[in-house]
């Protein structure tokens, strides 16, 4: 099994009478390429574990997301097929989980609403409370200078009318003067009374200024702290609703995930994947749909790795690229015989990169899962005219006819010379559609999504 390769191999098995007429002068071509490219990797054993692959950065994280996205928006209408439910069933569990992160946020603000809006509660009541002592104190300081004013009157009257001992004995608990002499002790009363009065006077007159300056104060804060107040009201007012709608539209996309369970525990099985199932779109079935139902067949791998990290790699990779890595999986099986084969073994490879009809091999790859990787890359040049990538290219060479191939039927004659290729792989992927609705129906896989939008980091 083979693949073109572009402008270096691209002899290998399409078109099968014009292939095999370049084979010949291209043979040598492909040798040299297939050096060249094994010269610059790892000569690590192909089947050997490989060190756990570092989580991606968040720079990486944003490329990936690219790369999906520009890529699902290119996926093609596509003929009814008995994996639709898995889909299904990937949108909601998707849509649900957006729905509650929607829902947890708007509930977090509900709450800091309604804390504000006690918050601000508070300090309107403080404000209150301050503008109403301010008020009694002006009230105060206005009563007492009327008071001291009056007093100042009447003691200035008194002390020009006043001429008697009496009156004078009257005073002497207020002043200190000489009184042997009424007309002296007239005057002594009046310079004396009349100017602590109007000291008095000037204090009661400064206290009501004071106080009347302290409740403007108080009134532009009561002002501030009832504005804050009524807006932090009308903020929690429009969080509430917002809590209210992200519950309800919570609770939806809830049943609508179980109306989507329900309709995949019981769909029909032996149904057969159409050939026109397209190259573009997220993986349908999960890693332990793959990897069971590798399990459960009669192949006998060839390789070290566990059967479960290539079925994770290749839903993984499908993921980040926006293409059907579930089908890919079933494409090298295919191509390798279930992963048993010289270029499983030797190269990494598993779907015949540059592997032509009368080459010995096909091109190295330094790991399993850089592997999966290039057939990934490789399956989105042939099915996208002008790819956005998530990762850098494993090789620089993995490039197919551009964009020629949007569907799995069409790389019949063109990854491979054999006419009846895609039916071949699409009769596997049917067989491990069947093994996953037998596990759904088992009420098993529902809660182990592989496929899965990227969240924005």
């Amino acid at each position: 099994m083979s693949v073109p390769i572009g402008p270096i191999m691209g002899t290998t098995r399409h078109s099968a009478r014009q292939a095999r007429r370049r084979v010949r002068s291209s043979a040598w071509v492909a040798v040299v390429a297939l050096a060249a490219s094994v010269a610059v990797v790892s000569s690590a054993p192909a089947g050997a574990q490989q060190a756990p692959t570092a989580p991606p950065t968040p720079d990486q994280l944003i490329q990936i997301q690219k790369a999906q996205e520009a890529t699902l928006q290119l996926e093609p209408p596509a003929p009814p097929s008995p994996d639709d439910p898995f889909l299904a069933v990937t949108k909601t569990n998707q849509e649900a989980t957006d729905a509650a992160v929607v829902r947890f946020g708007a509930v977090q603000a509900s709450d800091a609403a309604d804390a504000d809006m006690f918050v601000a509660a508070t300090k309107l009541n403080d404000a209150i409370e301050k503008d109403r002592i301010a008020t009694e104190r002006r009230n105060a300081a206005r009563t007492k200078l009327a008071q001291e004013r009056d007093r100042l009157s009447d003691l200035t009257i008194r002390a020009y009318v006043t001429g008697s001992e009496q009156g004078l004995d009257q005073y002497k608990a207020l002043v200190k003067g000489d009184t042997t002499n009424p007309a002296a002790g007239r005057k002594v009363l009046f310079e004396q009374v009349l100017g602590r009065q109007e000291d008095v006077t000037n204090t009661a007159r400064k206290d009501l200024i004071a106080a009347r300056k302290a409740l403007v104060d108080a009134d532009n804060h009561l002002v501030v702290a009832q504005i804050e107040s009524d807006a932090r009201k009308q903020v929690a007012a429009d969080r509430a609703a917002d809590e209210a709608k992200a519950i309800a539209a919570h609770e939806k996309a809830l049943a609508a995930q179980a109306n989507a369970r329900a309709r995949l525990s019981n769909a029909p099985l032996g149904g057969l994947v159409p050939e026109g199932a397209s190259l573009i779109g997220m993986p349908r079935l999960n890693a332990e749909d793959l990897a069971g139902w590798f399990r459960s067949t009669t192949y006998s791998p060839r390789v070290s790795t566990p059967i479960e990290d290539y079925a994770k790699w290749f839903i993984d990779e499908g993921n980040a690229e926006g293409m059907r890595g579930d089908i890919a999986f079933a494409q090298a099986v295919l191509e390798t015989g279930g992963f048993a084969n010289n270029d499983t073994l030797l190269a990494n490879n598993f779907s015949g990169i540059g592997h032509c009809d009368t080459c010995a091999s096909g091109w190295k790859f330094p790991s399993p899962e850089m592997g999966v990787r290039a057939q990934i890359q490789l399956l989105k040049t042939y099915a996208v005219r002008k790819p956005v990538f998530a990762h850098d290219l494993v090789n620089a060479h993995l490039h197919g006819p551009a964009g020629c191939c949007p569907t799995w039927g069409d790389l019949t004659t063109v990854w491979a010379t054999d006419p009846t290729y895609a039916p071949k792989v699409m009769l596997i992927y049917s067989g491990i559609v069947d093994y996953a609705l037998s596990r759904r129906h088992a009420g098993q896989g529902f809660d182990s999504p592989s496929a899965a939008i990227l969240p924005t980091p």
